[in-house]
């Protein structure tokens, strides 16, 4: 009964330039976990003899919701009538502009929710609840937040934060001028979230990336950022103009009632108490990768909510020469954890939304920043392993056939960098995936095997007048957890080709190079200092 929607939005500090995302999904893999069901089982007991104030209803419930004998009124069972459903959302980047901010609209306590706010709460049973939250809320690191504003007979407030040095997560919850609790539903497109880190009157803006999600009441926003947050004290200033109001959120056909208006909320977050119990661990290991990469491991911490590791990365001279861009070209590992008995705990392509890396373009040193949910190595074995790393060259291979005499069962053969293509021919017509479609595409299906993902690669053909066409990679391509890659039903697509040529060149520019050549694996330590910089 719980929905958790990924929506990853880089908020770029404006001193920083915004890096492109890829895919991750950490939580997914091992740390993403409920209440567990005993913690559960006794907060439905006690709530049963707690009164609990009804959501406002806008519509009637769908009818495709779980069946519940209409005399039962117990808390578990209000619970059950719950269904998960997918949320819309968009991504968004937002800018930020840094003033004179004081801290105010909101009062901190750290304390843990009582079993009635449990019911609207982060922490609720249908809440998505990752492993980090829950070990923040149980050792007391949930901070309450005073933070409210009214606007077209609705309140807006925040209940809950969670914060230390990784990520930031608050939960609000609209109520209406009676004080009823809302199915509502902010909406993210239109809103304006800026984040900033506050140290001795010095104001900074947080780099992020925010994911929303929630229940049917409280709305989830994370933002996880960039870069640690070494300050005491954060500042979030929130806007919030449109709200859809809900008569099931978690029903995905219910109708919804849409209210303008301008909430602005100014939430604060405190730091110390989190950085006293937070555990900075140098590591300090070196490797160089047989192909060209420098490593260098700098530490770990194990936050109340999480944890991180950093490290940096440096071609060599040898490397640069092959690189696009010399030595600040795009290069990046493949790596995994596992445990002390070897099996598996995550890969950092499940867990990866972005590239969170800053190339210092005078030294040519990448800096690395990896955020988990967590991450106790202090109190289990982790051994990080790395499996293979992946650096974009310059290539010149290339291939040249006739389109009139090759087939599947004579290909013409495109072989370089790890690949070996086997290319069946040319095929100019309508969209066979559309056939009702006036579009006409010119393809080119091929087999073999792959070593690097060459979607990612830069393709063009030539004919035999010399004229260019640029050429993108259509089908499926497998990877595994390894990064290993496979070719499913795929084909080169070239854009603009209308007639049979006499001959084509298949070129390939870019390679985005998968080495597999790599040794190195180490257990991170489980010792080290209490706060966010080393001693």
């Amino acid at each position: 009964m719980i929905f958790w929607e990924r929506t990853a939005t880089k908020k770029a500090s404006r001193n920083e330039d915004s890096q492109p995302m890829e895919n991750r999904g950490w939580e997914k893999a091992i740390f993403a976990q409920k209440l567990p069901d005993e913690f559960t089982n006794k907060v439905m007991l006690a709530l049963e003899e707690v009164e609990i104030e009804p959501a406002q209803s806008i519509s009637a419930p769908s009818k495709s919701s779980v069946r519940i004998e209409a005399n039962d009124t117990s808390i578990a069972a209000q619970i059950q009538r719950s269904r998960m459903a997918k949320r819309a959302w968009r991504l968004k980047v937002l800018g930020a502009s840094a003033a004179a901010i004081l801290l105010a609209g909101s009062t901190l306590l750290y304390t843990q929710p009582t079993l009635a706010e449990m019911v609207r709460s982060l922490f609720a049973k249908d809440a998505y609840v990752d492993q980090g939250m829950q070990q923040a809320q149980q050792s007391g690191f949930v901070q309450i937040s005073g933070a409210s504003a009214v606007d077209q007979g609705y309140v807006l407030k925040v209940n809950e934060v969670i914060a230390d040095s990784t990520r930031l997560i608050i939960g609000i919850d609209v109520y209406d001028a009676k004080g009823n609790v809302q199915n509502g539903e902010i909406d993210h497109a239109t809103a304006d979230f800026n984040l900033f880190s506050i140290e001795k009157g010095n104001v900074r803006d947080v780099s992020y990336e925010r994911r929303t999600g929630g229940n049917q009441t409280t709305n989830r926003i994370e933002f996880d950022f960039m870069r640690p947050v070494l300050s005491n004290k954060l500042q979030l200033n929130v806007q919030i103009k449109n709200l859809r109001l809900y008569g099931d959120k978690l029903n995905e056909d219910a109708s919804a009632i849409t209210i303008k208006g301008d909430w602005s909320l100014v939430v604060g977050a405190d730091l110390a108490k989190a950085k006293e119990h937070t555990l900075l661990t140098p590591i300090h290991q070196l490797y160089e990768t047989p192909s060209g990469i420098q490593i260098h491991m700098q530490g770990a911490s194990r936050t109340p909510s999480g944890g991180s590791l950093e490290f940096t990365t440096k071609l060599t001279s040898e490397a640069a020469g092959r690189a696009v861009d010399g030595q600040s070209g795009f290069h990046k590992l493949k790596f995994h954890l596992e445990d002390e008995q070897g099996s598996w705990l995550g890969g950092n392509d499940e867990f990866e939304i972005g590239r969170r890396s800053e190339l210092e373009r005078w030294s040519g040193v990448t800096q690395w920043f990896y955020h988990f949910n967590h991450f106790a190595y202090d109190k289990e074995k982790i051994r990080f392993v790395l499996d293979s790393y992946v650096i974009r060259e310059r290539s010149e291979e290339s291939v040249t056939f006739d389109p009139a005499v090759t087939s599947a069962e004579h290909p013409a053969i495109f072989e370089g960098s790890g690949d070996k293509l086997l290319l069946e021919g040319l095929r100019i017509g309508p969209d066979p995936n559309n056939p009702k479609s006036d579009q006409i595409l010119a393809l080119i299906p091929f087999g073999g095997t792959i070593t690097n993902n060459i979607a990612e690669d830069t393709w063009k053909a030539v004919d035999e007048n010399g004229k260019e066409y640029s050429i993108h990679v259509g089908g499926g391509i497998a990877t595994d957890r390894y990064g290993a890659h496979s070719l499913g039903d795929v084909r080169f697509v070239v854009d603009g080709l209308k007639q049979m040529p006499k001959q084509l060149t298949l070129k390939r520019t870019i390679v985005s190079r998968q080495y597999m050549d790599a040794d190195w694996s180490f257990d991170i330590p489980q010792t080290g200092t209490k706060g966010v910089i080393p001693e």
